[in-house]
């Protein structure tokens, strides 16, 4: 795939995100905005907003009521470990990067719980369970959250709390999947 196909395919998913919505008014709050118009209107999770859109997961979390999103940062999926889960998640097919009809929403949905969770009530809450299946605890060491899964630290939020009217989201320096 060239460069120029890449940014062609990138700004047509980019209007399909526009046409569907996933961008709102610039004005508009974040408590106004769904969680999708919070993770596309900020720069540092345009990778992980991608994976959303090119996972067809845009109509889902607009529609979702009270989530909670693990949202990997850009620097989070740079890297050997982004290649390989793109590669695994959207492999190429006939020289187009295609979506695992599988694989890709099941990723995205290992970074989402339901019911809204700040960061106050995240230390107590025990297990929660992620869209995918997966069991996640996170636990405060020296001020610091962190999220785990099958007894291993996989992340650390990096930015807790951000408000969108249908949930909250909390930056992550890893995605939660391996």
């Amino acid at each position: 795939m060239t460069f120029r196909s890449s940014r062609l395919r990138l700004a047509a998913f980019s209007a399909i995100a526009v046409a569907m919505g996933a961008v709102s008014a610039p004005g508009a709050s974040a408590q106004q905005r769904n969680c999708v118009d919070v993770l596309a209107g900020m720069n540092e999770f345009s990778r992980f907003i991608s994976g959303v859109i090119r996972a067809h997961a845009v109509a889902d979390v607009r529609n979702a009521q009270a989530i909670t999103i693990f949202a990997p940062t850009n620097d989070a999926l740079a890297g050997g470990a982004r290649s390989v889960l793109i590669d695994r998640l959207f492999p190429m097919v006939d020289g187009i990067r295609e979506s695992d009809p599988v694989l890709a929403p099941a990723a995205f949905q290992a970074h989402v719980v339901q019911g809204r969770h700040d960061s106050a009530a995240l230390g107590q809450a025990g297990e929660l369970m992620t869209e995918a299946g997966t069991p996640l605890r996170l636990s405060r060491e020296n001020g610091v959250l962190s999220v785990v899964v099958r007894g291993e630290r996989m992340a650390r939020v990096t930015r807790a709390d951000i408000p969108c009217s249908n949930g909250v989201i909390h930056a992550i320096d890893a995605p939660l999947i391996r």
